[in-house]
């Protein structure tokens, strides 16, 4: 099918699912750690990245610029192609709003082109689930209006459940607040969070204790996930690949689901998370309604 599919950088999508697919592209984001900026021309791998952030450097990102998507989507409807964007959720960032102005223009540009966007709803490795079914969907031969169509059906199964080993990066991105935080490593407090059908951040519980947190994932996807609709399970990991293990362990024992990849959570996405956060995408029956998108 003529057409690209293409998202951004904090998708992470996973690195040996990369060559499967042709006509995908990712427009990179920038970040910031030790005074030197990263994701565009330089690049540092997970482990660097986590091991700056572990000895106490503080990341901080950049969104994606309307003259940035621009430059990026107009080589691809240069050569004839149409596109297919699937956009980081716009309530955790504006970067939904800054390519939505560059679509708009190029539509103008390029009349005889398709552009869909949509807003994923979504972050991480769950964005990067929903780009996978709609390029396995275009690969197989949907057609882009129906893929869209399809995509944006999809996205409300699409289930995000992820616990932080470390409150106070979520903390300085007024994901949680200070008190939270602090109580919280006090005490071995442990959320469970998740992105609610919104796309934002919720709360849906707090246990003692690494181990019951990392369990407790695996008890929401049981209670969640339609079987015979999750093809792939994605496992992201912020630089604690024995606890990502773990979980993958766990799911195959008590689904007998194998097909479970596991990747870094990328920089992007990591600097707001920290080093230790591990997290859990699947297709499931529904998303949960919005709740509080603050740790009290």
């Amino acid at each position: 099918m003529s057409y690209f599919i293409t998202t951004d950088a904090t998708c992470d999508f996973p690195q040996e699912l990369l060559n499967n697919f042709t006509n995908f592209k990712i427009i990179p984001m920038a970040y910031t750690i030790d005074d030197i900026e990263y994701g565009i021309d330089k690049q540092l791998s997970g482990k660097e990245f986590y091991d700056k952030v572990r000895n106490g450097a503080m990341p901080t990102t950049s969104l994606i610029t309307t003259y940035t998507a621009s430059e990026f989507f107009r080589p691809i409807l240069e050569d004839g192609n149409d596109i297919l964007h699937i956009c980081f959720s716009s309530n955790l960032s504006s970067t939904y709003q800054s390519v939505t102005l560059a679509v708009e223009e190029l539509k103008k540009e390029f009349p005889n082109r398709k552009i869909f966007m949509l807003d994923s709803k979504a972050a991480c490795s769950g964005e990067a689930l929903l780009v996978y079914y709609s390029l396995k969907a275009r690969d197989n031969g949907m057609d882009i209006e129906s893929n869209f169509n399809e995509t944006v059906e999809r996205r409300d199964h699409i289930c995000h459940y992820f616990t932080p080993n470390d409150l106070y990066h979520l903390m300085r991105g007024g994901r949680v607040s200070k008190t939270a935080a602090v109580a919280g490593t006090l005490l071995q407090i442990k959320p469970m969070l998740y992105a609610n059908v919104d796309g934002k951040l919720s709360t849906i519980g707090k246990v003692k204790g690494r181990k019951k947190a990392l369990l407790g994932l695996v008890e929401y996807m049981q209670d969640k996930m339609i079987a015979d609709k999750n093809e792939i399970i994605f496992i992201a990991h912020a630089d604690c690949l024995e606890d990502a293990e773990f979980v993958k362990e766990k799911i195959i024992e008590k689904t007998g689901l194998t097909n479970i990849i596991i990747d870094y959570i990328g920089p992007v996405i990591g600097s707001h998370t920290g080093q230790g956060t591990v997290a859990l995408f699947f297709v499931g029956k529904d998303k949960i309604e919005a709740t509080d998108d603050l740790l009290k």
